[in-house]
């Protein structure tokens, strides 16, 4: 049976596009392959020189150890503790020494070290110096009897051998992964040329030989052209009819995530609510709980100052427990503010607002002033918490990232809007590096979210080095 025209065509276009693709595919996957094997090379090479480079620290922290537990009549009761640690950290020094050497490093992950014969000739120098150090080393943990002077003279001697050696070892590590990252580099780039000009070559002797056929193609469908016409007014009017479907499934597309916005809204209102009440309630537990019950054992210690204690010791230890009793009780108060101030509920936001200024600025230095037109007026009680975290977030971000030493709040209420202004003078920050911080982008991501609930607008304005301002304005139609 005869083929038909599309048929031919269909079956060239496929043949010539099946080898195209399969050159390109194959160099891809080539040179992805190559790609990857670099990268886990160059994590391998980086784990062994940070291993190669930690064996430099480790050897310090054994010299100074060692000289603690020489001496470790000064140390008192925590001659154990130092000695735990000596122990483990030989351990580490003595695991990763051994790795190195062998070719097989298992510390924090699996990995096969690359030596060269330059760099096993190095290491095997550097063994007996090695072997000495940690006969000496081991010597001091299990107190064999020895002369303190000498053997410490010995490890310094020793450790600065072996520091020498192994500063030779990780230039040498360093600089052969290097040279194996040029390789990779050269071969990458040898393969991309291979690619261009497989691209060069499909371009001269399959797509332009193509186009050709399609021109001879296109003359022969002239003939049909009238039956072509008519296919198009009907495909013309089936298409007007897929676009009006098309818009109704737009339109109720848009209608549905109008909802669900709608419906995550509510939702994360509720949330931010129930957030409150739970603040509320854990306050009040704090405040009237723990905080009376604090009250109360500071009461009764007070009742001891009265006795006669001659014992110093004594005395030392109940002056400590009364300014133990007092830190834990402003711990409380300060947990409980910062779950929920009652001055917010009691006296409103300007309140509520000077005091975590006053707070903020006797625990950071960071000197925050307050300006406001609020002082006699009281907003809708979401409307009130919700500008106070914000404020909150605001001036921890401030305390955290922003070095700053001096930070001013605004709030303003002009018509039918409140204006809430936070400008410091701290380092700033470039806000597409933002991702980078987790913390900053939760805390900006919450600000955020409540101003949206609020129905208000949030702007960033910041530059590093130029500090940072925060300009927030919420619609408040409360007369």
């Amino acid at each position: 049976m005869p083929t038909t025209l599309d048929q031919q065509v269909a079956q060239r276009l496929t043949r010539l596009y099946m080898i195209a693709l399969m050159a390109v595919g194959l160099l891809s996957i080539t040179g992805q392959i190559l790609i990857q094997y670099s990268l886990k090379d160059s994590l391998d090479d980086a784990h062994v020189v940070n291993i190669a480079g930690r064996q430099r620290m480790l050897s310090q922290r054994l010299v100074k150890m060692a000289i603690l537990l020489i001496n470790s009549e000064n140390l008192a009761g925590e001659a154990s503790f130092y000695k735990d640690d000596y122990r483990e950290t030989l351990a580490l020094w003595n695991k990763c020494h051994e790795g190195l050497i062998n070719g097989h490093l298992a510390v924090e992950h699996e990995v096969y070290v690359k030596n060269s014969e330059h760099t096993r000739r190095m290491l095997q120098e550097l063994d007996p110096i090695f072997n000495d150090l940690n006969n000496k080393m081991t010597l001091i943990l299990n107190n064999k009897s020895f002369n303190k002077d000498e053997i410490l003279h010995q490890i310094l001697l020793d450790e600065r051998l072996f520091l020498d050696k192994m500063d030779s070892i990780v230039f040498q590590y360093d600089s052969e992964s290097k040279e194996r990252v040029k390789r990779m580099r050269y071969i990458e780039l040898s393969l991309f040329i291979v690619t261009f000009a497989v691209l060069l070559l499909e371009g001269l002797l399959i797509f332009k030989p193509l186009a050709s056929y399609i021109r001879t193609v296109i003359k022969k469908l002239v003939d049909s052209e009238e039956t072509l016409r008519l296919k198009n007014q009907e495909l013309s009017i089936a298409n007007q009819k897929l676009l009006d479907t098309q818009n109704d499934l737009l339109r109720m597309t848009e209608e549905k995530f109008e909802l669900i916005r709608k419906e995550d809204k509510v939702r994360s209102g509720a949330l931010l609510e129930g957030q409150e009440e739970e603040r509320r309630r854990l306050s009040r537990e704090l405040h009237d709980g723990i905080g009376q019950m604090l009250t109360g054992l500071k009461l009764h210690s007070e009742k001891f100052k009265s006795l006669t204690i001659d014992n110093e010791k004594q005395k030392k230890i109940f002056d400590d427990h009364s300014k133990l009793i007092e830190e834990t009780i402003e711990a409380t108060r300060l947990a409980s503010f910062n779950l929920m101030p009652a001055v917010l509920t009691d006296f409103g936001l300007s309140a509520a607002i000077r005091l975590l200024a006053e707070h903020t600025t006797k625990a950071s230095g960071i000197v925050v002033d307050v300006e406001t037109n609020l002082e006699k007026r009281r907003l809708s009680t979401n409307l009130e918490v919700n500008l106070y975290r914000i404020t909150q977030e605001a001036i921890n971000n401030i305390v955290k990232h922003a070095n700053a030493t001096n930070a001013k709040v605004m709030l303003w209420r002009q018509k039918n809007e409140i204006e809430l202004l936070i400008i410091d003078n701290g380092v700033g920050f470039d806000p597409k590096y933002l991702k980078k911080d987790s913390s900053s982008k939760n805390g900006l991501s919450n600000m955020k979210t409540r101003v949206n609930l609020s129905g208000g607008s949030i702007k960033i304005d910041t530059k590093p080095t130029k500090g940072t301002n925060i300009i927030i304005k919420i619609p408040d139609y409360n007369d």
